[in-house]
């Protein structure tokens, strides 16, 4: 408990220091790799600065290359066990996951080769090979081999045509009603549309 609380403490200057000295999280990460005893501390302080974020890079991934992340780390998850080769460009909330569930078609973790564009939201999930120059479209599942200069997309957006839809957000909070409208929440429940 102490130890926790000391370290919580340290825990903006670990990260200060950490990112000074080996001059990203990716620098931190390839020195505790290399590492044959890695300082318990800075192991702590990787882990952290992820977490921090909504996100995990497991330690033992291997990277080729820093990855292009647009959108920041924000909710990104590596496996501990993938592998991720050059240039690879990752946009928000991917997911590139191991799957060890018993009786698993394709156990393990995705090795995504050189030059890869993942969009926003894919999932790539299992003991895949995803090949080169390959793009994965915004919310593709993947968790089958992609041959080299292969897309991934998922099923067609399917337009529905409606009446007039109320899409006003309403929320309790409290245990009062309130509404968003014009840039702010108002309290009560809300204008109803015209029927």
């Amino acid at each position: 408990m102490l130890k926790d609380m000391i370290f919580g403490l340290m825990r903006p200057f670990l990260t200060f220091y950490a990112l000074l000295r080996y001059g990203s999280i990716w620098g931190l990460k390839r020195h505790l790799q290399q590492s044959a005893h890695p300082n318990k501390l800075m192991v702590l302080t990787y882990g952290h600065f992820f977490m921090r974020r909504g996100s995990f890079v497991g330690l033992e991934s291997e990277l080729e290359g820093t990855p292009c992340l647009p959108h920041g780390i924000q909710g990104i998850f590596i496996s501990n066990e993938a592998k991720l080769g050059r240039d690879v460009v990752i946009f928000q909330q991917v997911t590139i996951g191991n799957n060890n569930l018993p009786g698993s078609k394709k156990p393990g973790s995705p090795h995504i080769g050189n030059n890869v564009y993942i969009g926003a939201g894919a999932k790539i999930i299992g003991g895949i090979t995803v090949g080169d120059n390959c793009r994965i479209g915004a919310n593709a599942v993947v968790y089958e081999d992609m041959p080299p200069n292969s897309v991934a997309v998922c099923a067609p957006t399917r337009i529905l045509q409606k009446g007039q839809l109320d899409n006003t957000y309403r929320t309790r909070l409290g245990g009062q009603d309130y509404y968003f409208r014009d840039g702010r929440l108002h309290r009560g429940q809300g204008p109803e549309l015209p029927g």
